[in-house]
């Protein structure tokens, strides 16, 4: 988010929520699990969904839903990350995308598997025998 931050010439303010729907797995599980929420009252504010990464839309149809519940001027979706090919949530509209990701599981720059990788300073694809248990 801070490489995306050095380049907003307008004031904002910035709050995070914390949602899951992948626990340890590399798969989502389809329910979303809301473990923080938001700090700060958004109503009557223009809000900007950031993520990292946007694969069926199931969490981020959540997300947008759940924040629009809170009377913003406007909610948008912003990712870094785009699975297009595995969206099934048709009705979610990424407005701003960095880059489109081929179907596999990505890792490093602010992404895990399982809690690990997160801090790796480039994205990486995951190898499938880090995560199917064969060696």
């Amino acid at each position: 988010m801070t490489d995306l931050l050095k380049n907003f010439l307008i004031p904002y303010k910035i709050d995070f929520m914390s949602i899951s729907s992948y626990g340890s797995g590399t798969t989502s599980s389809g329910v979303v699990k809301l473990k923080k929420d938001l700090s700060h009252d958004p109503s009557g504010k223009h809000v900007l969904i950031v993520e990292d990464l946007v694969d069926t839309g199931n969490t981020l149809k959540w997300l947008k839903n759940y924040i629009m519940t809170k009377d913003c001027a406007s909610v948008r979706l912003c990712t870094l990350l785009d699975k297009k090919e595995r969206r099934t949530q048709t009705d979610v509209t990424v407005d701003y995308s960095g880059y489109v990701c081929p179907n596999e599981f990505v890792v490093g720059y602010g992404m895990d598997y399982a809690e690990d990788y997160r801090c790796l300073p480039f994205i990486g694809v995951l190898k499938p025998e880090v995560y199917s248990g064969e060696h």
